[in-house]
């Protein structure tokens, strides 16, 4: 007779071997409810505690639109877009709506002409590519200076939490909170692109002309996936 058969006659006829058995189905089945139960009752009221805490995140960025206008002096330059154009991207980066980019890229046109320009042609003189982010009665604006290029974000959710290794003081809940925008990161995003445009020196007989500038530029959705949970520190001498 096999140990399995021996063992499995035990259990019909002996109450020592009905007791084991038991005792091993129980712990089986008890064991994991019980952690399971222990882990959701520590998250909830975590979350809810103030304390210490971590938070994973990443920012995914989203294209809105990625185009370019030759902007002359003085004028400016508007450019509107929606969330309803990449619903679907935004629901599968997570649906956390918390900020937009532009980027701007931008070169010098300014030009010399003149019969002396070969030896007195002087220096081109920087101009000033400037960007205005609005969404919701929030705004955000940001310059640089050609040739090259400069970024400017507008966000509406405390990001600097994703900073800090560790943060105290909040609870879970206040974080999340301050890290979700919720329905006010949808809807319009309105952006303004500005060139102030000057004029470089240049020696007698030479003449120089800069009369705007061609700005190239790409519209991004700023999403945000995180996480919140306890902070948990780890003795290192163990």
């Amino acid at each position: 007779m096999s140990k399995v058969t021996d063992f499995v006659e035990r259990v019909k006829t002996e109450r020592d071997a009905q007791i084991l058995v038991a005792g091993i189905l129980f712990f089986t089945i008890a064991f994991p409810v019980a952690f399971a139960s222990a882990a959701a009752g520590v998250e909830g009221a975590g979350l809810s505690a103030v304390g210490d805490y971590v938070v994973n995140g990443e920012v995914e960025t989203i294209l809105l639109e990625e185009s370019g206008e030759y902007i002359q002096d003085g004028d400016e330059w508007p450019v509107s877009q929606t969330s309803d154009a990449v619903r679907n991207e935004i629901e599968t980066a997570g649906g956390n709506v918390i900020g937009i980019r532009i980027t701007l890229t931008y070169d010098e046109d300014e030009t010399a002409s003149g019969a002396t320009c070969g030896v007195a042609g002087g220096n081109a003189a920087a101009d000033t590519i400037t960007a205005t982010l609005d969404h919701n009665e929030m705004t955000e604006t940001g310059s640089g200076e050609n040739p090259g290029s400069h970024t400017v974000d507008l966000t509406w959710v405390n990001l600097s939490l994703l900073d800090e290794e560790v943060i105290s003081g909040l609870s879970g809940s206040d974080i999340t909170d301050q890290l979700t925008a919720g329905e006010a990161g949808l809807g319009a995003y309105d952006i303004v692109i500005g060139v102030s445009a000057a004029t470089g020196n240049a020696g007698f007989g030479c003449e120089r002309t800069d009369n705007g500038e061609d700005v190239s530029w790409k519209i991004e959705l700023l999403v945000l996936d995180f996480t919140v949970a306890p902070f948990i520190e780890v003795d290192a001498t163990l």
